[in-house]
C-alpha cells in the first residue's frame, strides 16, 4: 500500500519570505538551507534519497529508479521501485499523487500541464507498465474562487477543458474540477484534500504572495 504525504509551510527552517519548510531550491532560498529542509522531509519518509523534477509545465512523464540521477525534467514521475519517494512541488499548482499496488506516480498540473494532458498521459504511462485499480489523491492547491486569468486565457482553456469554467464574468478557472474529470474518465478513483493554497496561510501561494517557497506531495510505493 503506497504511502502519501503533502507538506504545509511549517517545520523547516527556512526565513522570510520561504519561512519556513520550502523544499523548492529554484525560488532562491539559501540552498544549504533547502537542503536541510529536504533532509527533514526525508526523514519523514523513507531511508531512499528522493526523487525531485524540474518541472516545466509539460508533458513529460519519466519513470525512475533509484540509480536515475535527480532532479529530473519532466512535470510526472512513476516508479515501481518499492521504498523509493517521488516528490511534486507546488504553490498553487495540482499535485496529484496516484497510487496502485505495483506503480505510483507524483504529477504536477497546473492549467498549462492540465491542457497538455500531463494527468492523462501519466496515467496512460501506469496502464501500459501494469497498473490497474488506480487511485488519486489531489493536494492542496489553489481553488476555483481564487485562480484569475486573462478573458481571453478563460476562453482558451474552457474551450479546450469545459470542466475548467466557472464564470465568464470571473474568469477563474477551476483545476481541481477539470483533473477529477480527467482521472474519472480515465477511470481512476479521486479524492481530494479541498485546501486552497491562496486561502490558507499555512501554504506557500505564489499567487498570493509572489516570492515564496514550495510545498511538496510525496508518494512511496
Amino acid at each position: 500500500m503506497a504511502q502519501t504525504l503533502f507538506t504545509a509551510r511549517l517545520g523547516g527552517i527556512s526565513q522570510g519570505v520561504y519561512a519556513s519548510l520550502n523544499l523548492a531550491d529554484h525560488v532562491g532560498d539559501s540552498p544549504a538551507v533547502v537542503q536541510s529542509n529536504r533532509e527533514i522531509l526525508s526523514a519523514l519518509i523513507s531511508q531512499k534519497s528522493a526523487k525531485f523534477m524540474n518541472q516545466v509545465h509539460g508533458d513529460q512523464v519519466v519513470e525512475v529508479d533509484g540509480a536515475t540521477d535527480s532532479p529530473i525534467t519532466a512535470d510526472a514521475l512513476i516508479t515501481r521501485e518499492p521504498g523509493l519517494p517521488l516528490v511534486v512541488l507546488a504553490a498553487d499548482c495540482l499535485p496529484i499523487l496516484i497510487s496502485s499496488k505495483n506503480i505510483v506516480a507524483a504529477i504536477h498540473a497546473g492549467r498549462r500541464g492540465v491542457l497538455n494532458g500531463i494527468i492523462t498521459k501519466a496515467v496512460d504511462q501506469m496502464r501500459i507498465l501494469g497498473a490497474d485499480d488506480m487511485t488519486a489523491t489531489i493536494g492542496p492547491a489553489i481553488c476555483g474562487s481564487c485562480y484569475e486569468v486573462s478573458p481571453e486565457m478563460y476562453l482558451d482553456a474552457v474551450a479546450q477543458i469545459p470542466e475548467l469554467a466557472t464564470t465568464i464574468a470571473s474568469r477563474k478557472l477551476n483545476l481541481s474540477a477539470a483533473a477529477k474529470s480527467q482521472l474519472e474518465h480515465k477511470g481512476v478513483g479521486v479524492q481530494s484534500i479541498d485546501i486552497c493554497t491562496a486561502h490558507n496561510k499555512n501554504y506557500f501561494s505564489y499567487r498570493r504572495d509572489g516570492d515564496t517557497g514550495r510545498n511538496a506531495g510525496v508518494i512511496v510505493l
